[in-house]
Protein backbone atom coordinates (compact mmCIF):
# COMPACT_ATOMS: atom_id res chain seq x y z
CA UNK A 1 0.00 0.00 0.00
CA UNK A 2 1.16 3.43 -0.82
CA UNK A 3 2.02 5.54 1.89
CA UNK A 4 0.62 8.73 2.87
CA UNK A 5 3.10 11.75 2.93
CA UNK A 6 2.93 13.98 5.98
CA UNK A 7 4.44 16.40 7.79
CA UNK A 8 4.58 16.35 11.41
CA UNK A 9 6.90 17.75 14.17
CA UNK A 10 10.00 15.45 15.04
CA UNK A 11 9.62 15.87 18.66
CA UNK A 12 6.03 13.24 18.09
CA UNK A 13 8.16 10.90 17.08
CA UNK A 14 10.09 10.22 20.20
CA UNK A 15 13.24 12.47 18.37
CA UNK A 16 15.14 13.71 21.54
CA UNK A 17 15.07 17.68 20.45
CA UNK A 18 12.45 20.16 22.61
CA UNK A 19 15.08 22.84 24.61
CA UNK A 20 15.43 20.20 27.48
CA UNK A 21 16.80 17.53 25.63
CA UNK A 22 13.02 15.35 25.92
CA UNK A 23 10.48 14.25 23.29
CA UNK A 24 6.85 14.02 23.20
CA UNK A 25 6.10 10.89 21.63
CA UNK A 26 2.61 10.56 20.06
CA UNK A 27 1.87 6.61 20.66
CA UNK A 28 -1.06 7.03 18.12
CA UNK A 29 1.36 8.96 15.50
CA UNK A 30 4.13 6.80 15.86
CA UNK A 31 2.37 3.20 15.89
CA UNK A 32 -0.68 3.96 14.91
CA UNK A 33 -0.62 6.48 11.93
CA UNK A 34 2.76 5.07 10.86
CA UNK A 35 0.83 1.98 9.07
CA UNK A 36 -0.69 4.51 6.66
CA UNK A 37 1.53 7.75 6.77
CA UNK A 38 5.30 8.52 5.42
CA UNK A 39 5.69 10.92 8.09
CA UNK A 40 8.24 13.57 7.14
CA UNK A 41 9.68 14.68 10.53
CA UNK A 42 11.04 18.23 11.12
CA UNK A 43 12.22 20.65 14.12
CA UNK A 44 12.41 23.90 13.45
CA UNK A 45 14.12 25.05 16.20
CA UNK A 46 16.82 22.11 15.58
CA UNK A 47 16.83 23.68 11.69
CA UNK A 48 17.41 26.68 12.66
CA UNK A 49 20.52 25.87 14.61
CA UNK A 50 19.25 26.43 17.96
CA UNK A 51 20.47 23.37 19.42
CA UNK A 52 19.72 20.86 21.71
CA UNK A 53 19.68 21.67 24.61
CA UNK A 54 18.80 25.24 24.29
CA UNK A 55 17.12 27.89 26.20
CA UNK A 56 13.01 28.12 26.03
CA UNK A 57 11.36 30.42 23.63
CA UNK A 58 7.81 31.87 23.42
CA UNK A 59 5.57 34.39 21.74
CA UNK A 60 5.62 37.92 22.55
CA UNK A 61 3.37 40.87 21.42
CA UNK A 62 6.09 43.47 20.51
CA UNK A 63 4.60 46.82 19.31
CA UNK A 64 1.71 44.86 17.89
CA UNK A 65 3.61 42.03 16.31
CA UNK A 66 4.15 38.76 17.10
CA UNK A 67 7.50 37.89 17.80
CA UNK A 68 9.40 34.50 18.96
CA UNK A 69 11.92 35.55 21.65
CA UNK A 70 14.16 34.12 23.71
CA UNK A 71 12.26 33.66 27.43
CA UNK A 72 15.31 35.47 29.42
CA UNK A 73 16.99 37.62 26.83
CA UNK A 74 14.21 39.45 24.72
CA UNK A 75 17.09 40.35 22.20
CA UNK A 76 17.05 37.08 20.77
CA UNK A 77 14.86 37.14 18.57
CA UNK A 78 14.36 34.17 16.29
CA UNK A 79 11.05 35.09 13.84
CA UNK A 80 12.99 36.13 11.33
CA UNK A 81 14.85 32.81 11.36
CA UNK A 82 11.56 30.53 11.71
CA UNK A 83 9.82 32.64 8.83
CA UNK A 84 12.38 32.31 6.31
CA UNK A 85 12.96 28.33 6.92
CA UNK A 86 9.39 27.87 6.24
CA UNK A 87 9.88 30.21 2.71
CA UNK A 88 12.60 27.46 2.13
CA UNK A 89 11.22 23.91 3.19
CA UNK A 90 7.64 25.03 1.70
CA UNK A 91 8.64 24.17 -1.67
CA UNK A 92 9.66 20.85 -0.72
CA UNK A 93 6.98 20.05 1.67
CA UNK A 94 4.35 21.14 -1.37
CA UNK A 95 3.61 17.41 -2.28
CA UNK A 96 2.36 16.97 1.55
CA UNK A 97 -1.14 15.80 2.19
CA UNK A 98 -0.93 17.14 6.11
CA UNK A 99 0.79 17.96 8.72
CA UNK A 100 0.62 16.68 12.89
CA UNK A 101 2.35 20.17 14.63
CA UNK A 102 3.59 20.10 18.41
CA UNK A 103 0.85 21.96 20.73
CA UNK A 104 1.56 25.21 22.54
CA UNK A 105 4.79 25.70 20.55
CA UNK A 106 6.09 29.09 19.97
CA UNK A 107 7.22 27.79 16.82
CA UNK A 108 4.85 24.27 15.43
CA UNK A 109 1.20 25.38 17.48
CA UNK A 110 -1.35 26.04 15.39
CA UNK A 111 -4.00 26.72 17.62
CA UNK A 112 -4.35 29.03 20.52
CA UNK A 113 -0.24 29.43 21.40
CA UNK A 114 0.15 31.59 24.26
CA UNK A 115 1.26 35.04 23.63
CA UNK A 116 3.38 37.29 26.05
CA UNK A 117 3.78 41.38 26.37
CA UNK A 118 7.17 42.16 26.80
CA UNK A 119 6.72 42.57 30.44
CA UNK A 120 6.76 38.93 30.90
CA UNK A 121 2.66 39.18 31.39
CA UNK A 122 0.31 36.66 29.51
CA UNK A 123 -2.22 38.50 26.51
CA UNK A 124 -5.44 37.32 26.18
CA UNK A 125 -5.61 36.70 22.76
CA UNK A 126 -3.20 33.61 21.72
CA UNK A 127 -1.62 33.30 17.80
CA UNK A 128 0.10 30.44 15.60
CA UNK A 129 3.43 29.35 16.18
CA UNK A 130 6.08 31.04 13.93
CA UNK A 131 6.86 28.21 11.14
CA UNK A 132 3.28 26.68 11.22
CA UNK A 133 2.16 30.47 10.56
CA UNK A 134 4.45 31.00 7.59
CA UNK A 135 3.94 27.78 6.46
CA UNK A 136 0.43 28.28 6.53
CA UNK A 137 0.83 31.23 4.20
CA UNK A 138 2.35 29.10 1.26
CA UNK A 139 -0.08 26.28 2.03
CA UNK A 140 -3.27 27.22 2.63
CA UNK A 141 -5.41 24.01 1.95
CA UNK A 142 -3.15 21.59 3.65
CA UNK A 143 -4.93 20.27 6.38
CA UNK A 144 -2.70 21.28 9.54
CA UNK A 145 -3.56 19.73 13.28
CA UNK A 146 -2.08 19.26 16.70
CA UNK A 147 -1.54 16.22 18.09
CA UNK A 148 -2.77 17.00 21.64
CA UNK A 149 -5.93 18.01 19.75
CA UNK A 150 -6.20 14.57 18.32
CA UNK A 151 -7.16 13.02 21.31
CA UNK A 152 -10.58 14.31 20.43
CA UNK A 153 -12.32 11.62 18.14
CA UNK A 154 -14.13 14.04 16.32
CA UNK A 155 -11.24 15.96 15.71
CA UNK A 156 -8.76 13.10 15.33
CA UNK A 157 -11.12 11.69 12.54
CA UNK A 158 -11.96 15.39 10.59
CA UNK A 159 -8.18 15.45 10.19
CA UNK A 160 -7.67 11.99 8.65
CA UNK A 161 -10.68 12.26 6.21
CA UNK A 162 -9.12 15.44 5.13
CA UNK A 163 -5.64 13.74 4.66
CA UNK A 164 -7.24 11.11 2.88
CA UNK A 165 -9.16 13.59 0.53
CA UNK A 166 -6.72 15.36 0.12
CA UNK A 167 -4.37 12.40 -1.40
CA UNK A 168 -7.09 11.27 -3.52
CA UNK A 169 -7.68 14.81 -5.08
CA UNK A 170 -3.67 14.61 -6.05
CA UNK A 171 -3.86 11.20 -7.54
CA UNK A 172 -7.20 11.71 -9.21
CA UNK A 173 -7.55 15.01 -10.08
CA UNK A 174 -4.50 17.37 -10.36
CA UNK A 175 -2.44 14.27 -11.91
CA UNK A 176 -4.88 14.55 -14.78
CA UNK A 177 -6.78 17.73 -13.88
CA UNK A 178 -10.10 17.24 -17.03
CA UNK A 179 -13.71 17.67 -16.17
CA UNK A 180 -14.15 13.96 -15.90
CA UNK A 181 -11.83 13.76 -13.34
CA UNK A 182 -13.42 16.68 -11.36
CA UNK A 183 -17.17 15.08 -11.71
CA UNK A 184 -15.93 11.26 -10.64
CA UNK A 185 -14.23 13.33 -8.19
CA UNK A 186 -17.37 15.00 -6.79
CA UNK A 187 -20.01 12.28 -7.17
CA UNK A 188 -17.69 9.76 -4.66
CA UNK A 189 -17.09 12.97 -2.28
CA UNK A 190 -20.96 13.36 -2.53
CA UNK A 191 -22.77 12.03 0.93
CA UNK A 192 -19.55 13.41 2.75
CA UNK A 193 -19.57 16.70 1.89
CA UNK A 194 -23.18 16.45 2.79
CA UNK A 195 -22.20 14.96 6.05
CA UNK A 196 -20.14 18.17 6.62
CA UNK A 197 -22.48 21.05 4.88
CA UNK A 198 -25.49 20.65 3.00
CA UNK A 199 -24.79 24.24 1.86
CA UNK A 200 -20.82 23.73 0.75
CA UNK A 201 -22.30 20.40 -1.38
CA UNK A 202 -24.69 22.79 -3.64
CA UNK A 203 -22.30 25.20 -4.26
CA UNK A 204 -19.28 22.84 -5.33
CA UNK A 205 -22.05 21.46 -7.27
CA UNK A 206 -22.25 24.32 -9.17
CA UNK A 207 -19.09 24.75 -9.82
CA UNK A 208 -18.61 21.14 -11.32
CA UNK A 209 -21.04 22.15 -13.51
CA UNK A 210 -19.15 24.88 -15.14
CA UNK A 211 -16.40 22.68 -15.15
CA UNK A 212 -16.89 22.26 -19.40
CA UNK A 213 -17.35 25.53 -19.58
CA UNK A 214 -15.09 27.82 -17.90
CA UNK A 215 -11.30 27.01 -17.49
CA UNK A 216 -10.16 24.09 -15.94
CA UNK A 217 -7.56 25.51 -13.62
CA UNK A 218 -9.78 28.23 -12.21
CA UNK A 219 -12.51 25.50 -11.82
CA UNK A 220 -10.50 23.52 -9.94
CA UNK A 221 -8.54 25.33 -7.37
CA UNK A 222 -12.15 27.62 -6.57
CA UNK A 223 -13.47 23.88 -5.99
CA UNK A 224 -10.59 22.66 -3.43
CA UNK A 225 -10.21 25.87 -1.83
CA UNK A 226 -14.43 25.05 -1.03
CA UNK A 227 -14.44 21.87 -0.41
CA UNK A 228 -11.14 22.18 1.93
CA UNK A 229 -13.63 24.32 4.35
CA UNK A 230 -15.94 21.79 3.43
CA UNK A 231 -14.43 19.14 5.60
CA UNK A 232 -12.56 21.58 7.52
CA UNK A 233 -16.13 21.62 9.30
CA UNK A 234 -16.59 18.83 11.86
CA UNK A 235 -19.63 16.89 10.67
CA UNK A 236 -22.81 17.37 13.15
CA UNK A 237 -24.97 14.22 14.23
CA UNK A 238 -28.32 15.42 12.43
CA UNK A 239 -26.26 15.68 9.18
CA UNK A 240 -25.35 11.97 9.49
CA UNK A 241 -28.80 11.13 10.28
CA UNK A 242 -29.86 12.78 7.15
CA UNK A 243 -27.03 10.96 4.62
CA UNK A 244 -28.14 7.95 6.47
CA UNK A 245 -31.80 8.00 5.71
CA UNK A 246 -30.76 9.30 1.73
CA UNK A 247 -28.44 6.12 1.69
CA UNK A 248 -31.10 4.12 3.02
CA UNK A 249 -33.31 5.79 0.14
CA UNK A 250 -31.25 3.62 -2.00
CA UNK A 251 -32.09 -0.02 -0.55
CA UNK A 252 -35.99 0.55 -0.10
CA UNK A 253 -36.79 -1.56 -2.97
CA UNK A 254 -34.16 -3.77 -2.28
CA UNK A 255 -34.37 -4.68 1.47
CA UNK A 256 -37.45 -6.07 3.20
CA UNK A 257 -39.64 -3.88 4.92
CA UNK A 258 -38.19 -5.44 8.05
CA UNK A 259 -34.59 -4.54 7.28
CA UNK A 260 -35.76 -0.74 6.55
CA UNK A 261 -37.13 -0.77 10.11
CA UNK A 262 -34.35 -2.56 11.86
CA UNK A 263 -31.94 0.06 9.76
CA UNK A 264 -34.38 3.11 10.55
CA UNK A 265 -34.54 2.05 14.47
CA UNK A 266 -30.52 1.72 14.30
CA UNK A 267 -30.01 5.37 12.78
CA UNK A 268 -32.56 6.62 15.44
CA UNK A 269 -30.43 4.71 18.04
CA UNK A 270 -27.43 6.61 16.66
CA UNK A 271 -29.29 9.78 16.76
CA UNK A 272 -29.82 9.44 20.34
CA UNK A 273 -26.74 8.73 21.03
CA UNK A 274 -27.01 4.86 21.95
CA UNK A 275 -25.03 3.34 19.60
CA UNK A 276 -21.89 4.54 17.64
CA UNK A 277 -21.95 5.54 13.98
CA UNK A 278 -20.07 2.49 12.89
CA UNK A 279 -23.42 0.57 14.06
CA UNK A 280 -25.94 1.80 11.27
CA UNK A 281 -22.88 2.62 8.61
CA UNK A 282 -22.15 -1.42 9.03
CA UNK A 283 -25.71 -2.14 8.49
CA UNK A 284 -25.89 -0.16 5.69
CA UNK A 285 -22.61 -1.33 3.98
CA UNK A 286 -23.44 -4.88 4.26
CA UNK A 287 -26.56 -4.12 2.35
CA UNK A 288 -24.54 -2.11 -0.64
CA UNK A 289 -22.26 -4.88 -1.04
CA UNK A 290 -25.39 -7.32 -0.78
CA UNK A 291 -27.16 -6.11 -3.50
CA UNK A 292 -23.88 -4.03 -5.28
CA UNK A 293 -25.18 -1.29 -5.43
CA UNK A 294 -22.65 0.75 -7.26
CA UNK A 295 -23.18 4.08 -6.86
CA UNK A 296 -23.27 3.41 -2.73
CA UNK A 297 -20.05 1.38 -3.40
CA UNK A 298 -17.95 4.20 -4.36
CA UNK A 299 -19.35 6.84 -2.07
CA UNK A 300 -16.54 8.14 0.68
CA UNK A 301 -18.93 8.36 3.27
CA UNK A 302 -18.90 4.91 4.04
CA UNK A 303 -15.27 4.01 3.51
CA UNK A 304 -13.02 7.62 4.22
CA UNK A 305 -10.32 5.88 5.24
CA UNK A 306 -8.92 2.32 6.08
CA UNK A 307 -11.25 0.69 8.29
CA UNK A 308 -8.90 -0.80 10.92
CA UNK A 309 -7.96 3.19 12.24
CA UNK A 310 -11.76 2.28 13.83
CA UNK A 311 -12.47 5.85 14.28
CA UNK A 312 -16.24 5.42 14.17
CA UNK A 313 -16.04 2.93 16.90
CA UNK A 314 -16.26 6.31 18.90
CA UNK A 315 -18.18 8.89 17.30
Amino acid sequence: MEKIKVGISACLLGQPVRFNGSHKNSPFCHDVLSQWFDFVPLCPEVEIGMGIPREPIRLVNENNQIRVKNVTDQSRDYTDQLHQLADEKAPELADLCGYIFMQKSPSCGVFRVKVYNTNGMPEVNPAMGAFAYQLKQHLPLLPMEEAGRLNDIRLRENFIIRVFAHQDWRKNVLAEPEPKNLVAFHTRYKFLLQAHSEVDYRQLGQLVADAGVKPIDEILSNYFSLFTACLTNVAKINNHVNVLLHILGFLKTKVTSEVKQSILNLITRYKEQKVHLIVPITMLKHYVELHQIEYLLNQKYLSPYPYELGLRNSL
